[in-house]
């Protein structure tokens, strides 16, 4: 398989891209694929390439949809907790021909709970409230 192959899959995907398509580009930071595009696009990749894509662990290739919410103020997402590794088109084609997701990350820990989406339901559980109340008091 050539990186072509990978580049057209890329285009493929109805992103618009804001960089040029090289095989060192990050899709992230480069190239403009953020939160659920660039999770759609590596789902895409996983079954349009049959790759094993068990040991992938979103979190060092990007930022979750709603990271910077009123709760990411007091508590990081697991994006922000650990270093940070670009995808780019030579690694998907690493994957494909490895037939498995290639990267060895660093040792680390994400078992504390999800505290800036707890604090996010909270305030909206509380404005809905007020709110509710505003009204019936109408």
């Amino acid at each position: 398989m050539q990186i072509e192959a990978i580049y057209k899959f890329i285009l493929r995907s109805e992103i618009m891209l804001t960089g040029e398509l090289t095989p060192n580009a990050d899709l992230h930071d480069e190239l403009g694929i953020i939160g659920d595009d660039f999770s759609s696009i590596m789902l895409k990749f996983e079954k349009e390439f049959n790759v094993d894509m068990q040991n992938y662990r979103w979190y060092f290739h990007h930022v979750e949809r709603g990271a910077y919410g009123v709760g990411g103020l007091f508590a990081n997402s697991p994006s922000f907790r650990v270093p940070y590794i670009p995808v780019t088109p030579r690694l998907l084609l690493q994957a494909v021909t490895e037939g498995r997701w290639p990267v060895q990350y660093p040792d680390h820990d994400l078992s504390a709970k999800r505290y800036d989406i707890t604090i996010d339901r909270v305030l909206v559980l509380a404005l809905l409230l007020f709110i509710v109340s505003r009204l019936a008091q109408a």
